[in-house]
């Protein structure tokens, strides 16, 4: 039971509580008009500590909850390279909101830290950092740590210019240049050619493919099925990104024809693992990238694109070229379709634009 005390003209509650360790601690808050006021705001509170409320967490550091947040949900349940990001923020907490509990948020604090971020980072970064922050933030408004949410209606903005999409990926003649010219370089000694041309033939990512087994690839069916990556730092298999990064990708007999002749001519590791360098082992993505630049450069394509941008560049050629959206988003193992709109909206964009006079004609047909 709450005690109740009037201080001047104002009204106090006062709450004691069991703490988890067994020990009891007490709630005051006063400034309350009447008597009844601070009697419904005490009677919501004792109700919240019999569903579990825990008030000493309140005051912990947002980047301490967030900390063991991301330890408890998302170390053992995201790739390598997402939790790497996860830390990213971590990292930007302590440094954007490093004296803040959590019971010193407010909306307006939140919103000046994220301004604060944005002045020197794209609006992308800006959205990523919030959306894991909230993420966070929503687990404790679930546990009753807190229990108003800060992140709502956060406004995002960015500063430096995020990257313009036709940096990402190659238009189709210099894609179709850089393929022809990773292909008159294949040599089983060396992986770096054939990495790129299967990335830039499937959209796979650089760490699914180095996961790729021989046991992966039916030659008779012409697939290639995703359910394992490369982890670097390990030495071993690793997770994928997530669960819709499960697929089966489709390729043509051209390129099943490619890695059969690989498979024929290459050492057989005990992994059984398609890509391997008889060189130096297991090539880095710095290798990787550092081949690609020297053929782009050597080819006078502008601007010069990552090994990612291959999974760009195959999904815009893919797209330009007809094929539905829903099987891009599929192949590209995204988790659902918005996310491949989001992407790609700049090439639906211009498909609109293509097939408008299509969708006209079809209409006018209609009075004939």
């Amino acid at each position: 039971m709450a005690n109740y005390v009037k201080r001047g003209k104002t009204w106090q509650y006062e709450i004691s509580y069991k703490k988890t360790n067994g020990t009891y601690a007490k709630l005051r808050q006063g400034g309350f008009r009447t008597k009844s006021d601070a009697s419904a705001v005490a009677i919501e509170l004792e109700n919240e500590l019999k569903k579990g409320y825990d008030p000493s967490k309140k005051d912990m550091l947002l980047s301490e909850y967030y900390k063991s947040w991301i330890a408890l949900y998302k170390k053992s349940s995201v790739s390598e390279r997402t939790y790497r990001r996860y830390l990213d923020t971590l990292s930007n907490i302590e440094k954007y909101f490093e004296f803040d509990s959590l019971s010193d948020m407010t909306k307006a604090k939140y919103q000046e830290g994220l301004n604060s971020f944005a002045e020197t980072h794209a609006k992308a970064t800006t959205k990523r950092f919030h959306t894991h922050i909230r993420a966070c933030i929503l687990e404790a408004l679930d546990e009753k740590v807190i229990f108003k949410d800060f992140t709502r209606t956060a406004i995002i903005v960015g500063k430096n210019p995020t990257k313009r999409p036709d940096e990402k990926y190659l238009n189709y003649e210099d894609f179709k240049a850089l393929m022809k010219a990773c292909e008159s370089r294949l040599d089983e000694r060396y992986t770096s050619p054939y990495l790129i041309l299967i990335g830039g033939f499937t959209g796979a990512r650089y760490s699914e493919l180095l996961g790729l087994t021989w046991n992966d690839i039916d030659f008779d069916s012409l697939t290639i099925n995703i359910d394992k990556s490369w982890n670097l730092l390990t030495n071993d298999f690793g997770d994928l990104k997530n669960e819709s990064s499960k697929r089966v990708i489709d390729i043509d007999r051209h390129t099943a024809n490619i890695l059969n002749d690989l498979k024929k001519k290459q050492i057989v590791t005990k992994e059984n693992l398609v890509f391997y360098n008889q060189e130096n082992g297991m090539i880095t993505s710095n290798a990787v990238n550092k081949t690609l630049k020297k053929i782009q450069q050597q080819l006078d394509i502008e601007p010069a694109i990552t090994f990612h941008g291959l999974r760009h560049t195959n999904a815009s050629v893919l797209l330009y070229q007809g094929i539905d959206i829903m099987y891009v988003s599929a192949h590209l193992g995204h988790k659902d379709i918005s996310i491949t709109q989001e992407v790609y909206s700049h090439i639906l964009d211009e498909m609109k634009q293509k097939i408008k006079p299509k969708v006209s004609a079809v209409l006018e047909s209609i009075y004939e």
